[in-house]
């Protein structure tokens, strides 16, 4: 399977009101909703991902995997943390964030890009513990299962993509709503975590910066 284009993303293309709160949500969503101060548009190109359209030239990008939160939901576009990585170093980052990915997920889009691209540089945000995903890709899940099988299943995920035989700088994050105290340190170590400093316009993604935070981190760790 080409895990490297996603058509599934026809439920997001060119809708921004799809994504206001539900009626049921608090008031402070709404408003925060209503009153957020930056224009979102949802440009998508096509392989399905929120980004342009991918360069002729693959010898030096740096690859950004990650959930919606990589995709920069409910916040403009130049808020991500790859498109902040892109104006900080003028070396192209594409955008593979995915609404709802999981670790699975990400390791297969990481271990694909290894075998075909001679990537250099590949910064994976890696998401919950508890998300879990099974194929075709468009039945992204989540399974509550005990929380000692969801940890392994991550630190499998963990190993297939870091230590594969591959020559490539990849740099781990770990987003804001999974903390990494349940990782073991050989791992923990080595897997940059922060916590919000913002909101995006729904009051749970987060915005440009907590988003800087980890752009500093990466920063230096490029190579």
């Amino acid at each position: 399977m080409d895990y490297l284009n996603f058509t599934h993303y026809d439920h997001i293309k060119g809708r921004t009101l799809s994504f206001l709160p539900h009626l049921s949500a608090p008031t402070d969503k709404f408003k925060n909703f209503l009153l957020y101060p930056y224009p979102i548009s949802y440009k998508i190109n096509s392989r399905g991902f929120r980004d342009s359209e991918w360069p002729s030239d693959l010898s030096n990008i740096v690859w950004c995997l990650g959930d919606s939160v990589t995709l920069g939901h409910n916040i403009p576009f130049e808020h991500t943390w790859s498109s902040i990585l892109q104006t900080k170093t003028n070396i192209r980052c594409v955008n593979l964030g995915i609404v709802g990915a999981s670790n699975e997920l990400l390791t297969k889009m990481t271990l694909q890009i290894l075998r075909e691209y001679s990537p250099k540089n590949i910064v994976i945000m890696w998401v919950f513990f508890t998300r879990r995903h099974k194929d075709p890709w468009n039945f992204i899940d989540f399974e509550s299962l005990d929380d000692d099988v969801n940890l392994k299943n991550f630190i499998e995920c963990y190993h297939k993509v870091n230590n594969s035989d591959f020559s490539c700088n990849i740099i781990n994050l770990l987003m804001t709503d999974q903390p990494k105290t349940l990782l073991p340190q050989s791992i923990s170590q080595n897997i940059f975590h922060t916590n919000k400093v913002d909101y995006g316009r729904d009051l749970f993604h987060f915005d440009y910066k907590t988003a800087e935070i980890y752009v500093d981190h990466i920063l230096s760790k490029l190579t």
